[in-house]
């Protein structure tokens, strides 16, 4: 097993938090998500997007393996989703909002651990449910269903110009 720290993440962390984050999205979503857009992904604006992110509510802790940044997650109070199928998503009181791995540091426990802190934040905060909104044919899906997740709705996100299908992992706490 690996040496994993998971952590609040700082300030100091940002540029890393956005290096994983493109390096994932172009990992994970060829042919899911527009290629344009994968294309068009950018450090600057990447970093001022997590800046925010660190600014405000979020819970937001880093990953690390053997001291080398590895992957991040996300999360705080449900945000509300128009156009879900079912509604059962926007019942769930805290939300999952996103959660990145280097493809390299898959299957050592890293999505498991950083899981297991924001579920406790939100315990913590007094939250009973929380929801996780994931590309329908995002692989991630299996690893969300395996942590106890389960498919409770669904929506369309439209990323540049394309229609790309999402669903709705709800957890109990």
């Amino acid at each position: 097993m690996a040496d994993i720290t998971i952590r609040k993440a700082e300030p100091q962390d940002i540029e890393s938090v956005a290096r994983v984050h493109i390096q994932s999205w172009r990992e994970t979503y060829p042919g899911i998500m527009p290629q344009a857009k994968l294309d068009s992904m950018n450090l600057e604006a990447s970093m001022r997007n997590w800046q925010n992110t660190l600014a405000g509510d979020s819970w937001f802790y880093v990953a690390e393996v053997e001291a080398e940044f590895c992957g991040f997650i996300s999360g705080g109070v449900n945000r509300s989703n128009e156009g879900c199928s079912t509604g059962l998503a926007d019942s769930c009181s805290a939300e999952l909002a996103a959660m990145y791995i280097l493809a390299k540091h898959h299957g050592k426990g890293i999505g498991r651990a950083l899981y297991s802190t924001i579920a406790g934040k939100a315990i913590s905060q007094g939250h009973k449910s929380m929801v996780a909104w994931v590309a329908e044919k995002n692989p991630a899906c299996g690893f969300y269903a395996h942590m106890g997740g389960e498919l409770v709705d669904s929506r369309i996100m439209m990323v540049m110009g394309c229609e790309v299908p999402l669903v709705a992992f709800r957890f109990m706490l």
